[in-house]
Parts: structure tokens; C-alpha cells; sequence
């Protein structure tokens, strides 16, 4: 049973990712705190902490072992952290020697933090990758659409010619901007967590530091010399980054909801049906997009929350993050998933937006219009010959017919009225090919 669309039978297809939640499940959690446990006696061992020959044992018997958390259930509830039923567990599988060198130095926190950073840092791994492809995707549309033009509208009304193409490059510049702002994340997420009960290497004493070098270089994670039981900062910024990249995506979202709609029909994806209307094709993925961004951001609320930590530890702040930073890996992971398989299918109708434009009439070219006439009259009188032009039943043959000088067709020409826009929609597509290879 499953109370959250993320990772139940009935809706995780659409709004979980079978692959973010196998990564950051309870399972892949435990089996990372098992690794923290043995790469902790290792490097005790190595130290002289704990005999080599019980560190040899432990990498031997728990090698591949992984817990099963309904075993481990009565112990969490009661202790309220999974860490000393796990080490019960673990102690009934070892000798008694090796049994004593478990745990050496460390308290429940370190445990699960470091495990924590171990599976977090697979997942950010699957985002890269992800991005990468995501990336690819956007930069050949964005190319192959740079000269289609569309209108582009402002607050729901339509404002000035565009192109398709830069469109698709304000989608796509947040979507590279992530991956670099997670790349920049991730050496302080991927950190190791050993600083005993309250943070002062009191078990440990001078030879902490030479463990968690140890421990570090066997886990791949960085080490600092201050516990960070208290300090959160970073786990929220992992939570704030995955926030702004689902926000990015569900804006892409937001936009193909708007492009699909009767009336405008712009885009194209594939659809799903409606019980009672067989004539419907309703965008799923784009409004699942919106969801899981807005869903986000709710979980982010409480992830910040959940930094305001008393004293040098606190139970209540920590459980809250549990409940809100998993979640949010894996809604954006299924974000991720969702808009390559949107934008995979997602075809354009060019014909349909010159439409579209076109049906606005006079207005879009209004602007271009007023700078246009600026070069040879005043700007005020420029823009009131326009704004009187536009009043009239026909504003472009009006326009025209006072001020002759203008030159019909560059007026209204829709692709020199966009602007920059194509070559924005380039420059975009360009940086794609730099930062995610073309395999085109």
C-alpha cells in the first residue's frame, strides 16, 4: 500500500520513476549504511583502532547483504532511527571480535547522513545524464524551429512575432543552467558525516581525522574537520536546485498545455483519452509536468523547515527531512522522464502558428511599426500616428496611407518583427552541442 502518486501501483507510471525510487528507496538506503558501517571499520582498522582481521571479516560478510527494512521496522519505530536495529542485525552475522570493531567511534547520524550522500550522489549521477539528453533533445528542436514563427504571447495575450525556436531556448537555458548548478552541488551533498554523539570526535580524538580521510577516500566523499549534524544548509540547497530544475520543467509543462489547446493548437503530443468525449486528446505528461513542479515546491517548504535544528542534534527537524528530500529527488527524476518523452513526440504545426499570428492582424507589427517611424519622426508622433492608425477598421493600410514612406511588406514581415529570435533559438542550440555532444 502507497499513499503518495510517487511510488504507487496505480500512479507511479505517470508521477514516480521506478529507477530515482530503487536508488533512494529504503533498500538502497540500507545497503548504504552497511557500506558506511564496513568502510568504517576498515579505516579504523587501518589506524589501528580495531583489529585488520575483524575489518576483513565484516567487508567479507556483508559484502552483498542487504537489509530488509519490514525486519527493521519495530526497532526503527522504537528508537525512532534505523541504525541500532541495523547493527543488531549486523553484530548476529559476525563474530563476536568482529562484532566489537562495528560501529567504532560514530553515532546514528554519521551513519545515516553518510549513507544518504552515497545514494543522493547515484541520483544526481541519473540527473546529469538525464539533462544531458534532455539537453540534446531541446538544442535540435530549437535549431530546426528557429525560423518558424509564432506568436508570443505575454500574460495570455498575444504580443509580438517570435520564432518556435526561441521558445524552445527559454526552456532550455534553465534546464542546462541546472546541470551546472548541480555539478557545482554535488562535492558538498556527496560528504561524509563521522563526528561521534555531539560532533566532537570524542570517540575518535586525534585520530578522526585519519578516519574520515580514509573513510572518504574509500566512499568517495568529501571529509571536513566540523560535524554538520546541525547544519543543513546544503541538504536544502540540494532540495532548492532539484525545486528550480522541476519548476523549469513544469514550466515547459505550463507551455504545451497552452500550445495544445482548442483554439490555439500550435503543438502536438501524444494524448490520453476522456471516459466520455472521444474526440479529446488530454496533454497527461504537460499537466503531470505542472503537478509534480507545484508538488515540489510544497515539499520544499517543508525541507526548509526541516534545517532549523536545536541544539547539536534534533530528532524532529531530521525525520522531516526525511519526509520531504527523497520525495523530492524522485518528483524531479519523474519530471525529468516525463519531458523527454513530451518533448520526444512533441511536433510543431508552423502553419497553424502563422495562423494564429496572422489572425491577430495588425496589432503584433504595432510595435516595430512605432521604431520604424521613430528613424525619420519623433518618437511621441510615431507612436500616436500608430496608436491612431490602430483605431481605424484596416491600421495597416491607414498607416500606410499617412505615412507613405513606410515600406509595406518589411512592415509586417513576421520573421524580421521576431527580431533576435532566431538567432537566440541558434545561439541555444549551439551551447546544447558544446555542453551535451551532438549525436545527430
Amino acid at each position: 500500500m502507497s499513499l503518495s502518486p510517487l511510488d504507487s501501483p496505480l500512479w507511479s507510471g505517470l508521477f514516480g520513476d521506478p529507477d530515482l525510487s530503487a536508488m533512494l528507496g529504503d533498500e538502497a538506503l540500507l545497503a548504504a549504511m552497511v557500506r558506511v558501517e564496513v568502510a568504517l571499520a576498515q579505516a579504523c582498522a587501518q589506524v589501528g583502532i580495531v583489529p585488520a582481521e575483524a575489518a576483513r571479516e565484516m567487508a567479507t560478510a556483508l559484502a552483498d547483504y542487504r537489509p530488509d527494512p519490514a525486519a527493521l521496522a519495530e526497532g526503527a519505530a522504537r528508537d525512532g532511527v534505523a541504525v541500532p536495529a541495523l547493527l543488531a542485525d549486523l553484530r548476529a552475522r559476525l563474530s563476536s571480535e568482529a562484532s566489537q570493531a562495528l560501529h567504532w567511534g560514530a553515532t546514528s547520524q554519521d551513519i545515516v547522513d553518510s549513507a544518504t550522500a552515497l545514494v543522493v550522489s547515484e541520483a544526481l549521477a541519473l540527473f546529469d545524464r538525464r539533462l544531458v539528453t534532455l539537453g540534446r533533445r531541446l538544442g535540435a528542436l530549437a535549431e530546426a524551429e528557429a525560423d518558424t514563427v509564432m506568436a508570443a504571447r505575454t500574460r495570455s495575450q498575444i504580443g509580438l512575432p517570435t520564432t518556435f525556436g526561441a521558445l524552445l531556448a527559454v526552456w532550455g537555458q534553465p534546464v542546462l543552467d541546472a546541470r551546472d548548478r548541480l555539478a557545482m552541488l554535488k562535492p558538498a551533498v556527496a560528504r561524509l558525516s563521522l563526528h561521534g554523539a555531539v560532533g566532537s570526535d570524542a570517540a575518535l580524538g586525534d585520530r578522526a581525522a585519519a578516519v574520515r580521510e580514509t573513510m572518504g577516500a574509500t566512499l568517495g566523499l568529501t571529509v571536513e574537520d566540523l560535524a554538520s549534524h546541525a547544519r543543513r544548509e546544503r541538504i536544502v540547497d540540494l532540495g532548492a536546485q532539484s525545486t528550480a530544475l522541476c519548476g523549469s520543467l513544469g514550466k515547459i509543462g505550463l507551455d504545451v498545455v497552452t500550445l495544445t489547446q482548442s483554439g490555439i493548437a500550435e503543438v502536438k503530443i501524444a494524448g490520453g483519452g476522456s471516459s466520455t468525449m472521444p474526440h479529446k486528446s488530454n496533454p497527461v505528461a504537460a499537466e503531470a509536468l505542472v503537478s509534480l513542479a507545484r508538488h515540489c515546491a510544497h515539499l520544499q517548504g517543508s525541507l526548509f523547515e526541516s534545517a532549523l535544528h536545536g541544539q547539536f542534534r534534533d530528532g524532529a527537524a531530521w525525520a522531516l527531512e526525511w519526509m520531504s528530500l527523497r520525495p523530492i529527488l524522485v518528483a524531479t527524476g519523474a519530471a525529468l522522464r516525463l519531458a523527454q518523452q513530451m518533448l520526444d513526440g512533441l511536433e510543431a504545426d508552423a502553419g497553424q502558428m502563422r495562423a494564429n499570428l496572422d489572425a491577430a492582424g495588425f496589432g503584433p507589427y504595432a510595435e516595430r511599426a512605432i521604431f520604424t517611424l521613430a528613424e525619420t519622426i519623433p518618437r511621441d508622433a510615431a507612436k500616436t500616428a500608430v496608436r491612431d492608425a490602430l483605431a481605424t477598421p484596416d491600421p495597416h493600410r491607414a498607416l500606410l496611407a499617412a505615412h507613405p514612406e513606410l515600406e509595406s511588406r518589411a512592415l509586417t514581415d513576421p520573421l524580421a518583427a521576431a527580431g533576435q529570435a532566431p538567432k537566440l533559438a541558434r545561439a541555444f542550440a549551439q551551447r546544447c552541442k558544446l555542453e551535451c555532444g551532438d549525436k545527430t
